[in-house]
């Protein structure tokens, strides 16, 4: 019988050991198991909530509405037609004002940033000068000079065309002239 015992004491503790040992892999198991299926879970919950909706709208695919989808496009391609020909009748228009409103501003500007706006291109009147004062009769003259870029020795010339959009410095230039250049600055010398 003590042999029995025996065996069965050493059998209890194997059998405890074994068990100990097997409830281990099972915990191991069950618990990868379980990892693996949490796993599956988030990733097919990704895909139903996340992935899903992005797909189906990046392709703009709506099973419900499939005819009305290309009734609407139809509709919106028209729309965007004609917008795009409203569009461009617009910017015609515009570019037409501009230019319109570019030359005006341009012989507005010219007429008011010379003196005497054509002085280098007609031969100049008494009647012309007449409505000068002094100190513009000078400025005409030297306006002249400075449409052919003359650099000026004196500061408040030199200033005053600074300030104009027209006119541009020119070292090598040597004071040459047309003829109707020279009877006008003539003309202007008797008048101051």
């Amino acid at each position: 019988m003590a042999n029995k015992e025996e065996n069965k004491v050493e059998s209890r503790s194997e059998h405890r050991k074994l068990k100990n040992k097997e409830d281990g892999f099972s915990i191991k198991r069950y618990f990868s198991l379980i990892i693996s299926i949490a796993g599956v879970l988030i990733i097919g919950a990704t895909a139903i909530f996340y992935v899903y909706p992005k797909i189906m709208n990046e392709g703009n695919f709506h099973p419900k509405n499939a005819s009305t989808e290309v009734e609407t496009k139809k509709v919106v391609k028209k729309e965007t037609k004609s917008e795009k020909t409203t569009e461009t009748k617009s910017k015609e228009v515009a570019k037409e004002t501009t230019k319109k409103e570019t030359k005006v501003t341009e012989e507005e500007k010219q007429s008011t940033d010379y003196v005497l706006p054509d002085s280098n291109s007609r031969k100049l009147t008494s009647a012309d000068l007449n409505k000068l004062a002094r100190n513009e009769l000078r400025l005409a003259r030297n306006e002249i000079f400075a449409r052919h870029g003359l650099v000026f020795k004196s500061s408040d010339l030199t200033i005053y065309f600074s300030s104009k959009s027209w006119y541009k410095p020119n070292p090598a230039y040597g004071g040459e002239l047309n003829d109707i250049e020279k009877y006008n600055l003539n003309l202007i010398k008797s008048r101051e």
